[in-house]
């Protein structure tokens, strides 16, 4: 009878092993935080682009060497406030080729009568070489090394206020405030995070300009990014 039960339990420890690692390659791996933020900033970028209050994100977008995109950026205030947000960066390559994504931390700081919550949907597009040099550096502070305004919303509204502005920006809020001032921001790369996704550390530079590392998970909103600005130059 021994026997019988050692035979059994043979065999039930050649199944487990035979199971074990194929369940394993079964089971659904889990979304890391940089996909999930990749993942939302494609659907942003998306709503952004079939707004049609966005007349002018349209007619700038065409522009742009690279979109800033921070999908959820949260406000909150209470006599004192503040504001943040992750983000990331695709840029334009000299041959018309998109890179990225780079990841960055927004954040804000002010004071005042103020009391709310909301959510915003951020897009900023990078209109002039400068503004890309700046959001290379260790950090960038909006309106001190870089001129930034609020685009125009409204259908049939279009154009930078200025032709020399540096970023413009767009915004979609949910909530108490009508919407989100990125003037005196902070804006700085995330090494922790472009490590994080790409497997090894690499900087912003190496990932916007020379273009030497790629992600797999990436390919949707870049290809996402590149359709949208090829069917807003044929207009």
């Amino acid at each position: 009878m021994w026997m019988r039960t050692l035979k059994a339990l043979a065999a039930l420890a050649l199944v487990v092993a035979i199971a074990g690692p194929a369940a394993a390659m079964a089971a659904p791996r889990a979304v890391s935080e940089q996909q999930e933020l990749v993942n939302a900033a494609r659907v942003t970028f998306s709503r952004f682009g079939d707004d049609p209050d966005l007349t002018g994100f349209r007619e700038n977008e065409r522009l742009a060497l690279g979109y800033l995109i921070v999908p959820r950026a949260w406000r909150v205030g209470l006599i004192f406030g503040g504001s943040g947000g992750r983000g990331l960066l695709v840029s334009r390559g000299r041959a018309g080729e998109w890179n990225g994504p780079s990841f960055y931390t927004v954040g804000t700081a002010s004071f005042g009568l103020q009391a709310g919550v909301d959510v915003s949907d951020i897009v900023v597009l990078v209109m002039t070489q400068r503004g890309m040099n700046a959001l290379l550096s260790p950090t960038l502070k909006l309106g001190m090394d870089a001129s930034a305004a609020a685009g125009p919303v409204g259908a049939g509204v279009g154009r930078p206020p200025r032709p020399d502005t540096d970023f413009i920006y767009y915004s979609r809020a949910k909530g108490f405030y009508g919407g989100v001032s990125l003037q005196g921001a902070r804006i700085r790369p995330d090494d922790g995070w472009n490590a994080a996704y790409y497997g090894r550390p690499v900087s912003a530079r190496d990932i916007l300009v020379r273009g030497s590392v790629r992600h797999p998970g990436s390919r949707g909103l870049l290809e996402t990014v590149d359709v949208s600005a090829r069917v807003v130059a044929r207009r």
